[in-house]
């Protein structure tokens, strides 16, 4: 099945989540995946995306609790 997304949403958009900004201490990765989140899809590159795989972030998992 292929899905079309519009590459000017935002992930927060997409997941209708904004999240918490991360705190003053936060490390690198984690204020670095929570700016990806908060820009559009279609300015996202590889190696972005290969961080927000890497923390399960903007993917739809199922099985999820």
């Amino acid at each position: 099945m292929t899905v079309s997304i519009d590459g000017r949403r935002f992930l927060e958009e997409l997941e209708r989540d904004r999240g918490q900004a991360p705190s003053p201490d936060a490390t690198r990765l984690i204020a670095t995946a929570h700016a990806l989140r908060s820009r559009p899809v279609g300015t996202l590159t590889v190696e972005d995306l290969r961080l927000l795989i890497g923390q399960d972030i903007g993917l739809p998992v199922s099985h999820r609790t």
